[in-house]
């Protein structure tokens, strides 16, 4: 189909072309038949050639020429309208075929020879054109390289001086820092490996690591590398030999970075020395190995508490084993409970190299031990905290003993309260009566009142403030005798201990009457609060100003004064004394009167005194006696104060 299409339009193109040399002969003939320009007939012929060999090419104009040669012999030469023609004009005729011919041949070659200079000047212009857009797209290429490694350059830069700055930091870091590429080749070495290893920069830089160290592995390098490739980062302990051939342990921690598409390009490494510790923490584990047969726990830990050994005691106590506990951090492996803060343990712990105190642990069984525990700060040759040896006493059953036995000494206080109040019974039913009375008088004083005509209104007001006045009095008595009664557990608040004794003396007062005894009180007006419980102190002050009005119920002669005073001693302690002028005490009972279960009553039980011994000692205080002169006994005791005075 497509050989039949370009043979029609080779066929086409003939047609035209040399139709083009027979119109332009016609055109040429008709011009000068017409105009007869005799002068001009062989230049206008010469035209037509041209003109059809220019256009159509040498063929077109071949025919050209033959035609306006027998268009002239034709028309021109005699005789006219005929071909033939005289010999004589043989030569002008072939001289104008010649003629005719090599014009055709000229113009043929001519437009042959400006068509390939027309093609060869639009192929170098398409050329030109490609070569043109080839060098634009290669500028345009060449100016983004440009503008993209001018960016580069700019990241380059950046990272240079961040890098800069970075080294610079890592300088002045005491630790040995190093960075290596993925061969293990060092590139960075600072000044803290110098001084750790021995080697200076100039030399380490280039080396591999693990051969210029002679890395000695807990495991094997395969998989430290495996680990650090695959999670980005190991830590753990390493053994490097130094320059002068010296063995030294490393905390190490390694690093793996990574360039901006994730790929991995170079391992920072920290070491630290821990060679010392670990020689510290060998010598404690030797010291606590001769500690093994003891049935205390005793095991050490280092500075960030984890355990380093763990001897037989602590597996009997808390259930783990040596290797199933080393390595732990103790407080959480034992859910430590502390006495306070463990920051201001520590900080007791470096200040002065020893801590003791008590530590509710959880066992392995979820059982929970109370222990009394030891603590000693083991130092290097530095002196640098090295490790913690930790001695741990099971005090589980002693303190629920102490317990016990606290919980029976307030019931026996509970009971000895019960008894004091018993023998002060007509004495509290006579200070519950005073203000009964008084209101029973008061109201019936308000009926008289209101039942006059006119109602005295203003005698009704007061009496009914009098019997107001009169029933929280005795229901202040009531309450203070029921706090006496009620067997609580001790609670210790700020107290005003004048406060107290007055309320005591209030409780005892009819008691003394009763007795004919001149019952007074001395009381500084200017004491500080004191942190105790306030019943406890109630019951210690009754029992004391009771034993005083017993020894001055037992003499025939002389004054019954019973004195209680308060007062701020010279160690700056608060001071009470009950003074009494009785029997007095015996020298030899001296020593065992405040044993339990010893009395000089005949009916006594022997343990007032006792307990109130105990109650004071328990308030960080002192109770004791001393003869009063000229006669009698004066128990006095102190409790310590704090900086909380009374307003």
């Amino acid at each position: 189909m497509a050989e039949s299409d370009s043979s029609a339009q080779r066929a086409s193109s003939a047609v035209w072309r040399y139709g083009l040399a027979v119109s332009s002969v016609a055109v040429a003939l008709i011009v000068t038949y017409l105009l007869r320009p005799d002068k001009l007939i062989a230049a206008v012929f010469f035209l037509a050639i041209i003109l059809s060999a220019w256009i159509g090419g040498f063929g077109p104009g071949l025919v050209a020429a033959v035609l306006t040669t027998l268009a002239m012999v034709y028309f021109f030469l005699p005789p006219t309208f005929s071909l033939r023609f005289d010999p004589s004009e043989i030569p002008h005729l072939i001289v104008f075929f010649v003629s005719a011919f090599f014009v055709s041949s000229w113009s043929a070659a001519r437009s042959r020879a400006e068509t390939s200079l027309r093609r060869a000047r639009d192929e170098m212009e398409a050329k030109v054109q490609e070569r043109t857009s080839d060098l634009r797209q290669s500028n345009e290429q060449l100016q983004a390289e440009i503008a993209q490694r001018k960016s580069a350059q700019e990241v380059l830069q950046k990272q240079a001086v961040e890098l800069r700055d970075q080294a610079q930091l890592l300088e002045l870091a005491h630790d040995a820092i190093l960075v290596r590429d993925l061969s293990s080749a060092i590139m960075f070495w600072n000044r803290g490996a110098e001084r750790m290893y021995g080697w200076t920069r100039e030399e380490a830089l280039g080396e591999i690591t693990h051969t210029l160290l002679q890395t000695e592995f807990p495991r094997s390098f395969e998989e430290v590398e495996a680990k650090l490739r695959a999670e980005a980062y190991w830590e753990g302990e390493l053994i490097h030999t130094t320059r002068d051939g010296s063995r030294i342990v490393v905390a190490s921690r390694q690093v793996l970075d990574r360039d901006q598409h994730g790929n991995p390009i170079a391992i920072l490494e920290i070491n630290n020395d821990i060679t010392e510790r670990k020689r510290a923490e060998e010598a404690l584990r030797e010291k606590a190995g001769l500690l093994d047969l003891t049935h205390d726990t005793v095991f050490v830990r280092d500075m960030s508490d984890r355990i380093s050994y763990w001897n037989r005691g602590a597996e009997e106590l808390y259930g783990w084993k040596q290797k199933e506990a080393i390595g732990q951090v103790s407080h959480q492996l034992m859910q430590t409970k502390f006495p306070a803060p463990l920051k201001a343990i520590n900080q007791e712990l470096l200040g002065t190299g020893r801590w003791e105190g008590e530590l509710v642990h959880t066992k392995r069984d979820g059982t929970q031990v109370r222990v009394a525990s030891r603590w000693s700060l083991q130092r290097d040759e530095q002196g640098r905290p090295a490790a913690i040896l930790e001695t741990n006493n099971d005090i589980t059953e002693r303190k629920r003993a102490e317990e016990a036995l606290q919980k029976a000494q307030a019931e026996l206080a509970h009971v000895i309260r019960l008894t004091t109040l018993g023998e002060l019974t007509a004495s509290i039913a006579h200070e519950v009566n005073q203000p009964l009375a008084a209101i029973v008088t008061n109201s019936n004083a308000c009926l008289r009142w209101l039942a006059g005509e006119p109602p005295n209104l203003d005698k009704t007001r007061q009496a009914i403030g009098r019997i107001i006045k009169d029933g929280n009095r005795a229901s202040e008595i009531i309450s203070r005798i029921r706090a006496l009664v009620k067997n609580a557990p001790p609670r210790k608040d700020w107290v005003d201990v004048n406060e107290i004794i007055v309320e005591v003396i209030g409780l005892a007062l009819n008691e003394a009457d009763r007795n004919r005894i001149f019952l007074k009180s001395h009381l500084s007006s200017d004491l500080p609060l004191v942190l105790a419980d306030r019943v406890q102190l109630q019951q210690v002050i009754l029992n004391l100003i009771i034993n005083g009005v017993e020894a001055m119920g037992r003499i025939t002669e002389g004054s019954r004064e019973l004195v209680v005073s308060s007062e701020n001693n010279e160690a700056n302690d608060l001071l009470v004394a009950v003074r009494d002028t009785g029997v007095g005490l015996e020298p030899a009972n001296l020593n065992q009167l405040f044993d339990a279960f010893f009395t000089t009553k005949p009916n006594g039980m022997g343990m007032g005194l006792a307990i109130s011994r105990s109650i004071i000692e328990a308030h960080g205080g002192r109770l004791w006696a001393i003869a009063n002169s000229p006669q009698g006994a004066i128990f006095q005791f102190t409790l310590p104060t704090n900086d909380k005075s009374i307003s």
